[in-house]
């Protein structure tokens, strides 16, 4: 587990962090979300012991930790494989783990045919790949990944994602700091939702969408039905094959009248996106 308790963080006259606590639970992956400047690196080199906080309290029950920063900061003038073995020796790995490991990630991460190129003849994507090689290295419990889907193109997004998903099913914990709001949404358990350093929500991203779920709902029927008839509907939007009503209050005594009419083919609550939700929360910034 790691656990973020009351930490505030000044640097001069800015207030970085006012008093942030949220708690990451093993074998989840967990979305530190927030806009620009909103202390998500701040809090991120806080739990690495990069900087320190003025106060509060951070407990880490993992003993490895990998890390990728969003400023990339690799070595241009050396070969992959060189650079592969130097992180490995900073780390004290032993060197058949790190031929073990280094086989198994070039190749998993498609860059065995490149072992021998220079980092600087690289492309963005691949010096992403790579990056992300270095971090898991070493097997770490936990993997903070900020901002990782920077600039990269929907394949290699795609990959990053499948990879994560990869990283938990094998008991991995996962922190990811990111203002990609609909990869966060496919990707994480649970999130801290942070604004000017202060919290704004933090628990299960279900528990987040419920709490923000307005009176809509998806329906699709067999045949016409005029939604005029109907009191409590105030919009009625056509969406694929169905309809997404949106009511006064709650829509079960529609549902009921609705059912003595028509063949309900579908029903279900539509529940907001988490961009939605994050731009409800923080104010549109």
């Amino acid at each position: 587990m790691l656990a973020i308790k009351d930490v505030y963080k000044t640097f001069g006259n800015v207030e970085a962090l006012k008093g942030l606590s949220f708690e990451v639970k093993k074998g989840t992956v967990f979305g530190l979300l927030g806009p620009n400047g909103s202390g998500k690196t701040t809090s991120i080199r806080i739990i690495l012991s990069i900087i320190y906080p003025d106060k509060g309290e951070i407990e880490i029950g993992f003993k490895k930790i990998g890390y990728m920063p969003e400023e990339r900061g690799l070595y241009p003038d050396m070969r992959i494989d060189e650079l592969i073995i130097f992180f490995s020796r900073l780390r004290g790995m032993d060197k058949l783990i790190t031929e073990k490991q280094m086989e198994f990630w070039l190749s998993r991460l498609e860059l065995s045919d490149r072992r021998k190129d220079k980092v600087k003849n690289l492309s963005k994507g691949l010096k992403q790949r790579l990056h992300l090689l270095i971090s898991v290295l070493h097997d770490p419990e936990l993997l903070i990944l900020d901002e990782p889907f920077m600039g990269l193109d929907p394949i290699a997004i795609k990959g990053l994602r499948d990879l994560v998903f990869e990283l938990k099913s094998r008991g991995k914990t996962v922190l990811l700091s990111t203002h990609w709001m609909d990869q966060a949404e496919q990707l994480c358990d649970s999130l801290c939702l942070i604004k000017n350093g202060e919290k704004i929500y933090s628990g299960s991203l279900d528990a987040l969408r419920k709490k923000h779920i307005k009176n809509e709902i998806y329906v699709e029927i067999e045949g016409n039905v005029n939604f005029e008839e109907f009191q409590g509907i105030n919009k009625v939007k056509k969406e694929g094959k169905g309809f997404i009503l949106i009511m006064e209050k709650k829509p079960e005594n529609f549902i009921r009248e609705l059912t003595d009419i028509a063949d309900v083919k579908e029903f279900r609550t539509v529940y907001p996106s988490l961009e939605d939700i994050f731009i409800e929360e923080v104010g549109g910034e």
